[in-house]
């Protein structure tokens, strides 16, 4: 019972504290704002002043009010604070803050003497709500100050208001007020006056009370005027007596300053409606009375300010609270799964303004708005609570093969599939944990974002289509295929295809190609340079090989020494040439000819011909041929075994034949210059024969075929070489007529000279000289013009000259004149006999004709030659021509015949030939009159042409001068004469309405085109045109003559001036047209009526213009018009002023309507009399009164008063009792529930009650301000209207005077003044005589103007009265219009005006929104509608900006595009003549095939006889070394590590890849190895003498294996060389030739694997390599047996750099003294038969190491395609 008890205490007590506390915040039911009070109060440290007195020493300041005072001046020391004590003179800034002490008159701020510009600020630490500023200064007011504030915490400013006394001169861009709306800065000067002098109030309200009402306190123009950080004071101008204008000295200066009593600052901490108070900040102590600046926030709102929601408050967004709606954040739901969130905009917009709280750091593993959901690779499980911090379990998959790293499906939806935890595999992969590829797939990968790889198996590399590995992807391959994709051919095959072997063998040139290695996708062999077609067998276009007799050096051209000479043949048309060159060398017995050889191109073995043609019939017995070298021969070169009697050479020559071969070669190297003489020493060996002769033709080196690789060894070599000899292709060569040479000697000769020259010459046919630039492929004879020989096409041929495009020109020297056939080659000048001349010595001597049998020339004494042949005169003198000069020359008379002998004179026609005025070209001498006729040109006449004709003008008779035809332009008759002036040309007979010196231009009044006979009459309106505008012609008024444009008045348009421009009017003014200026807002267009002027106005608009109101009607049109109801008896017309509505008035009538009569007048209207004169005096003098006394009313509303507290003192005696009694009750000891609430109410009432009396307070203050002016302004009014009632009877008199003169100056009362006069003059004496009664009377009249005065004191009042009630009327009329306005706000704004809903109205601050449907929201959505056209037509411009830079950019790209299709254009006609070229070798590769195929197959006993040579092959090497070999190879592969550099060089450069050659040279380290073995060789020499014949054959052997050694090592060199130019233009054509490779493709097999060419190049390279490195080791075994012979040379070479080179001189020398031997080392070829059963035993074990090497070779070509593509081999 009592545990019951006990809670239900405890309940009663919870409930009793939840109302106490509902009770204790009057927050809870909607919006809450702390208390206001003076902000200074507690912030004296945050007050500054900018000048303040006194704080470096005592300053003295003056009182300017202290006139009567004995003490004027005074000290002011601030250096320390106020202190009634102590100190105080202290005038700080803080004295300022209101106090209520007794004492508060003396403490003051004051500022220092005679400074203007001071400021007052306080600092606030947050923001405030600041509503009114009360500044009560102890001295003047500044003349000029601004109040101003800052809401950023002093980072910028903005003004509330300007004072100023006289704001134009202090402020003048700031507009003066009244004030209209509460943002408006305006400048006011009602608190600048200079009076009061002390305590004069400056008072600043932030939201004045007599503005619009205020509907949305937290509007962000009323929330920008009320928030405050920062409040700035600033003075600018001191009120002065302007003594310091005069006068700088300190001690006027201590007469002017600021002093400020008191300065109060009210406001309140700014809540935004979230808090009911704002107490002090951390740290800060409590002040009493203190505006605290920290909000105590509810609502979960936190900040100084309230302005933000508290954390995990943020569901909804921040909002001020306002009136019952509290707008109290809420709290974010996330689960349990978050402790923090925020707040989007967007989340809020998208769920429709119901929750926009996205939480922030959501644990657990979720995620999501609400942490609703899992994170990736976690699921949720379906049998827990979403807010379960276990809910969220990880995926299990297998990274590799799910997606997105081991992702699963995060949540259950049976509906839609999903199952939670299960794993999504990627596309190829499966399994529960997605850990296995799909068949036909492989390599599980997660970086595959399919998952596995599909299984790339070529189909035509594989066997039977068969699958890969899952694991390797490894296809199944063919024989000849290899990969692991089966994708390409093993090394030396091509052709990937269907075949049962897969591939097909490249069968490569040997000498148009590097090696038998080829492109293993179209078949393309590694061509040597300028060589072409698949197999590297023919040449580029524009290229050839030599043929065998390219090494011809003519005798002709030979230097011949003792009896010989050059014959130089010509070239027959129709008989065949026997001899090569120009001509011949005729040589007789001792004579020598000698010939200068540098162009070797290959070090060999050459057989030297000489081709000759016999002149006796027997044989030429002793014929000497010496080859004289230019140095020692070096045992180390090619050349080094030759001995000097090897350079002797004889022959004979036989007289049935054209050529001889000596019968032994002759070793020449390259780059040497050897000199060959052939001696022709006796015709018959036994006796002399000086007269013996022959014709040498030249000596031919023809290179001895077996010299050369091809040709050697068995197989292939020994195969080429029976070719050659059986088909006698070196026989077919050697004669000067070829017989046509056969297909196979025409392949081993272009395989022969790919060798020799490494590939093809350029024909380099010369462009004058030749046909074409193309030459035969074998000998590269050019194709040449008419008359020219050599190779090149490059000379003429014996008696031609002239070379040039069309070739040479026969010389055809005359037989008869000439001493020979042959011409000058240049001039073609034949040598001529004596007496004879020309060119072909075919002409007289000069002065006779008709050669040979020359007469003399017949040309009548006038010249002195004749044409050769037909005996015509050349170059008649005397001014004679004809064909003997026996007549006159065009322009002369006479008869220059001999016996006649009549000179020929000039026709003077006028002036002769040359003078420059000659106008005839022939004249006659008439025979009858002996008068020289002239024959005139046209236009001329008269007998010596000195006239012009008719219709011509000019001036014939000076030099220079001439006749002309009439220049008219076709606008005259030409049959009518005199049409033209005849000197000067001007047209005097103009038609069609044309003149002008030429008739080119229309007449005045007249316009077209006057050279097409257009000229129309001009047709100009006489009221626009201006006539003041004249041509050159001084014609005004007139039209252009060319356009027809008649000369306007301003504003006048039209080609005849009819029309008045746009928007203009009043033609028929005559001058110029007016603008309209029709109100745009009040007429219907700008166009006006041309004829009047008058605008269109649109409804309720009217005047000229539309800019006024309608007729009858006058205000502001764009506000409101009025009727003028001008009454029509007292009005002149019925329109009143348009601005004022003040209607014009007759005579003596009055009002704004006309409807009574004036002041001044009597009676009613319309019969207004005039009152009279007496009434126009007086009436004069109370306007006078009248003014002055406004004057005064006036001044006295600029005084200002400090209040009336007092009127309210039983209010705050009440409000007084009430706080007391609050205090004895919260003092008592018990308070009751009923207390508690009556204390309550008594604060809300007194609260309420100190709001309201602090408004009234401040209105009554300013009333009573004024009414205390009043009454002072009042005496002092009254004072000054009893003098101004003094002075009455001096103005009285005054008036009296002028009246008197006015009176003078009407004639008709002239006479009657004058009496009037008179008589004032007798009453004037009588005064003067009786004054005391005049002074009397005067002072009755004081009595009455003080009378009147207080009469019209009267009228006053009442007239305010009238006032007040007219102002009653006029609110009870606003009220009426209120009351109709409802109709119209409904159709302005959309709702009735009678209540501010959410459409507003007038009154309500606000007018439309949201579901309105008035006039301003209609006219709101389109102004929105029309910027949001605007901004999509920005965004458009702004898009077609882009795309117009886009289109700019893609310019650039086509004109870039359209230069690489140029280049591609080139690189195609290159393409395409590399293309026929190949077509050609495809065709006869088609043709070989064909043949191949239809020819029979091998026989049984060829086939054995190349098995039998493939036995005799014998290899030296054993399996072990064999193996070791390969390994040493694979790790010097791995060793290559600058192979990367020398790519990326050759890359770049052709050039570049020589320097390469020092990097294949790195293969003589092979031959360093030789050495080394060498020297092993040395020890094992000793036992060597027992075994000589054994040594013979080793050194033969040895000579062989060096000569291999060397080409292998060359071959290396040779084939890098290549595979790295094979690469870069493989690269060129990959990179520049995609279009052309398409056509390709017709005639090749894909070639986009043409760049693996360099790997295969590599290979071979290596291949070569093993090769060099097995001889090299068979050197070592047959050294062994060598003798001491080669020890000791051996022993010579020791030098570390050229040790291979010193090896190849040993081997050399060797082979000089075993030549002997070769006779005896044939017989051992029968011991190498034996050796056939040993090779069979080892083909198995050379099996084994060919499968091993093969894997080699595999790591070795994926290393070279590494190293190509930068690519790792997957």
């Amino acid at each position: 019972m009592l545990q019951k008890m006990w809670c239900y205490f405890l309940s009663v007590l919870a409930v009793y504290g939840a109302y106490v506390r509902a009770q204790d915040s009057p927050c809870e039911g909607g919006s809450c704002y702390p208390a206001t009070g003076d902000l200074l109060i507690g912030r004296e440290r945050q007050l500054f002043a900018s000048s303040t007195c006194g704080l470096e020493e005592p300053e003295r300041f003056c009182i300017v009010s202290h006139l009567t005072d004995n003490k004027k001046c005074f000290y002011c020391d601030s250096r320390t604070e106020y202190d009634t004590d102590s100190n105080p003179y202290s005038h700080r800034v803080e004295n300022v803050i209101t106090s209520f002490n007794e004492n508060r008159k003396q403490t003051w701020f004051q500022s220092e003497n005679g400074k203007e510009d001071v400021n007052v600020r306080l600092d606030l630490e947050a923001e405030f709500h600041f509503t009114h500023l009360i500044m009560t200064f102890k001295t003047f007011r500044p003349a000029a100050m601004f109040v101003e504030r800052s809401s950023d915490f002093g980072r910028t400013w903005k003004v509330y208001r300007y004072y100023a006394y006289n704001c134009r001169e202090s402020f003048p861009d700031v507009p003066v007020g009244p004030q209209h709306h509460i943002d408006e800065v305006i400048c006011e000067s009602r608190y600048s006056a200079v009076e009061p002098s002390t305590e004069g109030e400056v008072i600043f309200r932030v939201l004045p009370p007599n503005l619009e009402k205020i509907e949305d306190p937290y509007a962000p123009e009323v929330q920008d005027l009320l928030r405050v950080t920062n409040l700035r004071i600033n003075f600018t101008k001191l009120h002065t007596l302007g003594d310091n204008l005069l006068d700088n000295r300190d001690e006027i200066k201590e007469k002017y300053y600021y002093a400020l009593y008191d300065m109060v600052v009210r406001g309140s901490c700014q809540c935004y409606g979230h808090a009911s108070r704002c107490i002090p900040l951390e740290g800060m102590e409590p002040v009493r009375d203190m505006v605290y600046g920290n909000c105590d926030c509810t609502h979960n709102t936190k900040g100084l300010n309230c302005e933000q929601c508290e954390d995990f408050y943020n569901d909804l967004p921040w909002k001020p609270a306002s009136g019952t709606e509290s707008n109290a954040c809420k709290r974010c739901n996330c689960n349990n799964h978050a402790a923090k969130c925020h707040f989007d905009p967007a989340v809020y917009e998208q769920t429709g303004r119901v929750s926009g709280g996205v939480c922030d750091d959501c644990q657990h593993n979720t995620m999501g708005r609400n942490c609703e959901q899992c994170q990736p690779y976690f699921y949720m499980d379906p049998q827990r609570d979403i807010r379960d911090p276990n809910l969220c379990v990880p995926c299990n998959c297998d990274p590799n093969g799910a997606v997105n790293g081991g992702e699963c499906e995060s949540h259950e939806d049976p509906e839609n599939g999903l199952q939670a935890g299960r794993c999504i595999c990627k596309r190829f992969a499966e399994g529960e944990r997605c850990d296995v590829c799909r068949d036909g797939y492989w390599d599980l990968s997660f970086d595959n974002p399919e998952g596995c790889r599909p299984c790339s198996c070529v189909i035509e590399g594989t066997v039977d289509n068969q699958g890969c590995d899952k694991e390797t992807g490894q296809c199944v391959c063919k024989r000849l295929v290899q990969g692991r994709d089966c994708d390409e051919c093993l090394p030396g095959y091509w052709g990937l295809s269907d075949d049962l072997d897969g591939c097909r063998p490249c069968d490569c040139d040997v000498g148009g190609a590097y090696d038998n290695n080829c492109d293993r996708s179209d078949g393309q062999c590694r061509c040597k340079r300028n060589v072409i077609s698949r197999r590297c067998d023919m040449v580029e276009p524009g290229y050839y090989v030599p043929g065998l007799d390219v090494l011809t050096y003519e005798a002709e051209l030979g230097r011949g020494t003792g009896p010989t000479s050059v014959d130089v043949r010509l070239h027959p048309d129709d008989t065949t040439v026997t001899w090569t060159g120009p001509g011949f060398m005729t040589v007789k017995e001792g004579g020598s000819v000698e010939f200068t050889v540098d162009n070797i191109p290959m070090s060999m073995e050459y057989k030297v011909m000489l081709r000759y043609e016999p002149q006796l019939p027997e044989i030429w017995d002793d014929v000497r041929v010496t080859v004289i070298r230019p140095s020692d021969i070096p045992t180390s070169s090619e050349c080094g075994n030759t001995i000097p009697q090897d350079d002797l050479l004889g022959t004979s020559l036989l007289p049935t034949q054209r050529y001889v071969v000596l019968s032994r070669e002759v070793c020449l190297e390259r780059g040497q210059r050897y000199t060959i003489r052939v001696d022709f020493n006796r015709y018959h060996n036994d006796a002399p024969t000086p007269d013996a002769q022959v014709l040498f033709d030249s000596l031919v080196l023809v290179p001895t075929h077996d010299s050369l690789d091809m040709f050697q060894g068995g197989g292939p070599g020994q195969q080429r070489d029976d070719q050659y000899n059986r088909y006698r292709c070196e026989e077919s060569q050697l004669s000067v007529n070829k017989p046509e040479l056969a297909e196979i000697c025409e392949d081993l000769i272009f395989s022969m000279s790919a060798t020799m020259y490494d590939g093809a010459l350029p024909c380099d046919c010369d462009g004058t000289g030749s046909v074409s630039s193309v030459c035969s492929a074998i000998g590269g004879q050019c194709q040449c013009k008419p008359n020219v020989i050599g190779r090149r096409c490059d000379r003429c041929a014996p008696g031609t000259y002239g070379f040039g495009p069309q070739g040479c020109l026969p010389c055809d020297c005359n037989q008869i004149g000439s001493r020979g056939l042959l011409c000058d080659v240049i001039s073609g000048k034949c040598p001529c006999n004596a007496n004879t001349y020309g060119r072909q010595c075919d002409l007289c001597k000069p002065g006779y004709w008709n050669f040979p049998n020359c007469q003399e020339c017949q040309c009548n004494g006038h010249a002195g030659t004749c044409d050769q042949r037909t005996g015509t005169c050349i170059d008649c003198r005397d001014n004679t021509a004809g064909r003997f000069c026996h007549e006159c020359a065009p322009g002369y008379y006479g008869d220059p015949r001999e016996g006649v002998n009549q000179p020929c004179q000039p026709c003077m026609c006028p002036g002769g030939a040359g003078s420059g005025y000659q106008f005839a070209d022939t004249c006659y001498l008439d025979p009858r009159s002996q008068t020289v006729i002239c024959e005139c040109k046209d236009g001329y006449t008269g007998i010596r042409c000195d006239q012009c004709d008719n219709n011509y003008f000019g001036n014939p008779l000076i030099p220079g001068g001439g006749c002309q035809n009439c220049t008219c332009n076709g606008n005259i008759d030409p049959s009518v004469p005199g049409n033209c002036d005849a000197r000067t040309g001007e047209c005097l007979r103009c038609l069609y309405n044309t003149e002008g010196y030429n008739c080119e231009v229309c007449k005045p009044g007249y316009y077209g085109n006057a050279l097409e006979r257009d000229c129309q009459q001009c047709v100009c309106n006489i009221l626009g045109t201006d006539r003041s505008v004249c041509d050159n012609m001084n014609n005004c008024g007139v039209c252009d003559s060319v356009t027809g444009q008649c000369p306007c008045l301003p504003n006048v348009i039209g080609r005849n001036c009819d029309q008045c421009a746009e928007n203009h009017w009043k033609l028929a003014s005559g001058r110029g047209c007016e603008h309209c200026n029709c109100c745009d807002y009040g007429s219907i267009s700008a166009q006006c009526n041309e004829f009047d002027g008058q605008c269109q106005c649109r409804s309720g608009f009217g005047g000229k213009q539309c800019c006024d109101c309608e007729a009858n009607f006058w205000g502001d049109p764009l506000v409101r018009c009025r009727p003028c109801d001008c009454d029509p008896d007292g009005s002149i017309a019925s329109q009143c002023d348009r601005q004022t509505g003040v209607c014009t008035c007759k005579p003596g009538v009055t009002g704004t309507k006309c409807d009574r009569c004036d002041r001044g007048t009597s009676g009613d209207l319309p019969n207004c009399e005039p009152c009279g004169e007496c009434f126009d005096d007086w009436d004069a003098i109370i306007d006078d009164l009248r003014n002055q006394t406004n004057h005064e009313i006036d001044r006295a509303k600029d005084i200002q008063h400090t209040g009336a507290p007092g009127a309210y003192d039983e209010q705050f005696q009440e409000m007084e009792d009430k706080l007391e009694k609050i205090k004895d009750l919260l003092t008592a000891p018990n308070v009751t529930e009923a207390e508690v609430v009556d204390l309550q109410n008594d604060l809300d009432q007194i609260r309420n009650d100190l709001t309201g009396f602090e408004k009234r307070l401040d209105m009554i203050d300013d009333d009573v301000k004024d009414v205390n002016d009043r009454v002072l302004d009042a005496n002092d009014e009254l004072d000054r209207l009893e003098d101004a009632a003094n002075k009455l009877v001096d103005q009285a008199e005054e008036l009296e005077k002028n009246v008197t003169e006015i009176s003078w100056s009407d004639v008709e009362v002239a006479f009657r003044s004058i009496q009037e006069s008179q008589n004032k003059s007798k009453a004037a004496q009588d005064r003067v005589d009786d004054t005391p009664p005049i002074l009397e009377e005067s002072e009755d009249v004081r009595k009455q103007v003080d009378k009147l005065l207080k009469n019209k004191r009267d009228d006053v009042d009442d007239k305010h009265q009238d006032n007040q009630d007219a102002l009653n009327n006029i609110d009870n009329d606003l009220a009426g219009l209120e009351a109709k306005l409802t109709g119209v706000n409904e159709m302005v704004c959309g709702s009735p005006g009678d209540s501010c809903g959410n459409c507003g109205g007038a009154g309500c601050g606000v007018c439309g929104g949201l579901g309105c449907d008035g006039a301003v929201p209609k006219a709101d959505q389109a102004l929105n509608r029309a910027n949001e056209a605007d901004q999509k037509l920005r965004d458009k411009e702004q898009k077609a900006d882009e795309y117009l830079d886009e289109v700019q950019i893609a310019e650039e790209e086509a004109e870039t595009a359209k230069d690489l299709a140029q280049m591609a254009y080139d690189m195609a006609l290159t393409a395409k003549t590399e293309t026929e070229g190949a077509q050609t070798n495809l065709t006869d590769l088609l043709d070989s095939i064909t043949d191949f195929l239809h020819s029979e197959g091998a026989k049984p006993a060829d086939i054995r006889r190349i098995a039998e040579r493939v036995l005799a092959m014998s290899i030296s090497l054993t399996p072990d070394e064999i193996r070791d070999l390969a390994k040493e190879i694979n790790e010097t592969i791995q060793n290559l590590d600058n192979i990367d550099a020398i790519l990326d060089e050759t890359r770049d450069d052709l050039d570049r890849a020589k320097q390469l050659k020092e990097d294949a040279e790195k293969a003589k380290e092979y031959a360093d190895d030789v050495r080394d073995k060498a020297r092993n060789v040395i020890d094992a020499l000793d036992e060597a003498d027992r075994a000589q014949k054994e040594a013979d054959d080793a050194i033969d052997k040895a000579e062989e294996d060096i000569k291999i050694a060397e080409e292998a090592l060359l071959q290396i060199e040779s084939e890098t060389i290549a595979a790295l130019d094979k690469a870069r233009d493989s690269l060129e054509k990959v990179n520049g030739m995609d279009d052309q490779l398409d056509k390709i493709k017709k005639d090749f097999t894909d070639n986009a694997l043409n760049i693996e060419s360099a790997a295969t190049a590599a290979e071979q390279a290596d291949d070569l390599a093993d090769k060099a490195e097995q001889d090299a080791d068979d050197l070592q075994d047959k050294y062994i047996d060598a003798t001491q012979q080669v020890d000791d040379r051996v022993q010579a070479s020791q030098g570390a750099l050229e040790r291979a080179e010193k090896l190849k001189d040993d081997a050399t020398k060797l082979e000089e003294e075993t030549k002997g031997k070769l006779k005896e080392l044939e017989d051992l070829q029968d011991d190498y038969d034996g050796n056939e059963g040993k090779l069979n035993g080892l083909a198995d074990e050379l099996a084994a190491l060919n499968e091993e090497m093969a894997g080699l070779l595999a790591a070795i070509e994926a290393r070279a395609q590494f190293y190509r593509t930068c690519q790792p081999i997957s």
